[in-house]
């Protein structure tokens, strides 16, 4: 046996002669078991197995229980492995993850190249290239345009202009060192999370919501982007003022307590114009079926080990309920039954997700919602619940079709006993106002999951909330998972938007005057209908906004179940190119799409260190060192500093077309066909043009492509037609004749 692997009590083993052969097999055993796992995840879980062993043997002298427990562990682990097309080792740290993202870019610009030797259509190496990240489960997000139609183009040119540019865009992405350091760095831990909880380091009475390492993690890059922020200014360089980065991000949302503070503001409007409206309000829980959960509590509130427990992350349990929340909502929409609140998704001890729902909606309408929500959210593995689905199949048929109404001859013992039995998986209470308010309800759910304002203790992990909240805002953070998100009502990023702008002459000579006589500033008290009557609306919007009544902000968006596309205010953006070339937008400001239009942020910002030269749009400005004879300014127009790198490369015989110069002048780093990496490199003399035969790091991407107007005769062009159809300028990629307008940022948003 290796000595390397722990083993029970000597004194115990040799205290009976048939425990000597059983541990003798059984080691052999779990020890060929293990060795297939990488060495710190076998020695751990070995010598879990052997605390296992020694308590079954004394308790029943077999030790069939801990060998099953061990190869469900392995079983489990060996399939969160297999998600990784290759060796677990190559991930084990940043080094190598690096190298294997650099690997993997070239594969991507590999197909990208000889497709394009190759004549190949640009949709058949894009399918090509996509085979390599779907292999590892990415999804390749990119910005959310609407390419508004050329003039003359026909709809099917149109739309295979868009194709084609999202293709660009994901291309662009997957020749990307950097993209899939990400995405592989992110992959990584999250795969040791899970084993993690796999191997019950992730419970009460061990580490809740989130293990020991993680919390540890977490907090050590939460202190180093906050060390990185104070290090940070942001500046104009048109009015020259200067904010300290860590400050304007504090003064945000991303500051717990602001972030409390508005979720509760926005709660709390939507409850009182639910109340003007005589909406009732209802809670619903809902968690996902036994087999997601690693560890279960028992009526002492003890962790125990569950033996249904199928193996899925957080990630993939949040990803379930998400899948069932937007089947029975469409089913509430297909029978007109609206409603609008909060959501609060939230850890078990053991890291797996539930939900928390509160919904205001009318009242002839509760039984339905209830009855809709119940059945979609316990359909998988009814059978445990003790609820068959002709429990469900008599609730459903009380209802009177032409009302939506329970008939007054329905059983209503049997549905509550019915409720009472699936309350494990889904649960609903309805809300008394005489006995507290819907926001005093969902309050202590809030505080929990942001920083644990005023709730003595979480009952969950059996801690201080204070404690456990910042675990529950790492494990968020960990696995990606949105905590709040609203349903229904107008988007908050309007209302935030409102808050930015300036207040009117009244109110601001109002807060002088307070000021000076060194009293709290109270603003003139109107309603609705007033101000409606006195302002533009958006200047009344604007006004709720600055005030902080979310009830009389809902109601100039048009009221609470006023469908998105009637709102009278939405967001205006301005195109903006990022590093992949693409017009992606920027948020400018509000407008009511009519003859008013507010502008809440500025030009001229930028990002820089403290006491370092700022730099328009982010670019390096200083100037060429005389290591590559250029003498331009970069300054000057990028198409001239493109011409000057040109001519640099064309005389030292580097194989870099125009399209590459435009990419190096714009801070690219570009292959060339002899596997050479050419870029910028920043120094204290200056930009110096560095060659180097070992791939280190892609930055920023390939270049853009732009299309030219395709007849509907034409014949689908090929990767290399089109390729020597992009007109090549200082900005990389040339946008179509008209905007791009973005209505998402870049990413899928989680549900």
């Amino acid at each position: 046996m290796d000595a390397t692997y722990p083993q029970p009590s000597q004194a115990y083993i040799d205290s009976c002669p048939g425990r000597t052969a059983l541990w003798r097999d059984d080691s052999t055993w779990a020890q060929n078991l293990v060795s297939t796992l990488p060495g710190d995840l076998a020695s751990s879980l070995y010598k879990q197995y052997v605390f296992r062993w020694e308590k079954y043997v004394k308790r029943n002298g077999q030790s069939r229980s801990a060998n099953i427990w061990l190869r469900r562990q392995v079983q489990m682990i060996t399939s969160a492995i297999a998600q990784f097309p290759t060796h677990i080792e190559n991930l084990r740290n940043e080094v190598k993850r690096s190298k294997l993202a650099n690997d993997l870019a070239t594969q991507c610009h590999n197909i990208l190249s000889s497709g394009s030797e190759a004549g190949a259509t640009m949709k058949s190496v894009f399918e090509e290239m996509m085979n390599i990240p779907n292999q590892w489960g990415f999804t390749v997000g990119v910005p959310m345009q609407t390419i508004l139609p050329a003039k003359g183009e026909t709809p099917v040119q149109y739309g295979r202009r868009v194709k084609e540019v999202l293709m660009a865009s994901q291309m662009a992405r997957l020749i990307s060192d950097d993209w899939w350091a990400r995405k592989l760095e992110i992959a990584y831990r999250r795969f040791c999370e899970h084993c993690r909880i796999i191997a019950g380091k992730v419970r009460k009475g061990v580490s809740a919501y989130l293990s020991r390492i993680g919390l540890r993690d977490y907090k050590e890059r939460k202190l180093a982007n906050k060390r990185a922020l104070a290090q940070m200014i942001a500046k104009n360089e048109i009015t020259g003022e200067e904010i300290a980065l860590l400050e304007a991000v504090e003064a945000s949302v991303s500051n717990p307590e602001i972030r409390r503070h508005e979720l509760m503001v926005r709660m709390r409007g939507f409850e009182d114009i639910a109340q003007e409206q005589g909406l009732m309000g209802g809670f619903f829980t809902a968690t996902a079926p036994s087999k997601y959960h690693a560890f279960i509590k028992d009526k002492k509130g003890k962790a125990h080990s569950n033996r249904k427990y199928a193996g899925a992350n957080p990630k993939q349990t949040n990803r379930y309920l998400g899948k069932v929340w937007s089947r029975a909502r469409a089913k509430l929409n297909r029978l007109h039954l609206p409603i609008i609140g909060f959501r609060v998704c939230e850890p078990h001890h053991d890291g797996t997700p539930h939900w928390h729902m509160l919904f205001f909606f009318r009242p002839e309408h509760e039984q339905m919602i209830r009855f809709v929500l119940a059945d979609y959210f316990t359909r998988e593995d009814r059978s445990e619940l003790r609820v068959s689905h002709f429990d469900i199949g008599y609730w459903a048929s009380c209802f009177v079709k032409e009302t939506g109404q329970l008939s007054p001859v329905t059983d209503h013992d049997l549905i509550e006993q019915t409720a009472k039995r699936i309350s494990p998986r889904f649960d609903y209470k309805a809300i008394d106002p005489e006995k507290g308010s819907a926001t005093g309800y969902i309050a202590k759910y809030i505080a929990k999951n942001v920083d644990g304002f005023k709730v003595e203790e979480d009952e969950e992990a059996g801690m201080a909330a204070n404690v456990t909240a910042e675990a529950v805002t790492g494990w968020a953070s960990e696995w990606g998972i949105r905590q709040f998100q609203q349903i229904g009502g107008p988007p908050v990023s309007i209302w935030r938007e409102l808050r930015r702008l300036e207040q009117d002459e009244e109110t601001k000579a109002g807060i002088a005057a307070a000021k000076d006589a060194g009293v709290k500033y109270h603003r003139p008290v109107k309603s609705f209908l007033e101000l409606k009557a006195e302002k533009p609306l958006l200047e009344v919007a604007r006004v709720a906004a600055d005030s902080g009544s979310w009830s009389m902000f809902i109601a100039a968006m048009g009221g609470l179940f006023c469908p998105r596309k009637e709102q009278p205010l939405r967001l205006i953006y301005k195109p903006q190119e990022n590093k992949y070339g693409e017009a992606v937008a920027k948020l400018k400001g509000i407008t009511n799409h009519i003859d008013l239009t507010m502008i809440s942020r500025a030009d001229g910002w930028v990002i820089a260190k403290k006491g370092a030269a700022s730099a328009k749009s982010g670019d390096s400005r200083a100037p060429w060192s005389s290591v590559n004879n250029c003498t331009e300014d970069l300054n000057d127009p990028l198409n001239e500093v493109k011409r000057t790198v040109f001519d640099h490369v064309q005389r030292n015989g580097i194989d870099v077309d125009i399209g590459g110069a435009a990419a190096i002048a714009r801070g690219d780093k570009v292959r060339t066909k002899k596997g050479e990496q050419v870029w910028l490199d920043k120094t204290d003399i200056g930009l110096q043009l560095r060659i180097s035969q070992v791939v280190e790091e892609y930055e920023d991407g390939w270049p853009g492509w732009d299309y030219e107007e395709i007849p509907e005769t034409e014949p689908e062009r090929t990767y290399a037609d089109i390729i020597k159809s992009i007109p090549v300028h200082a900005g990389g990629f040339t946008p179509p004749s008209k905007e791009y307008w973005t209505s998402k940022k870049e990413g899928i948003p989680d549900v």
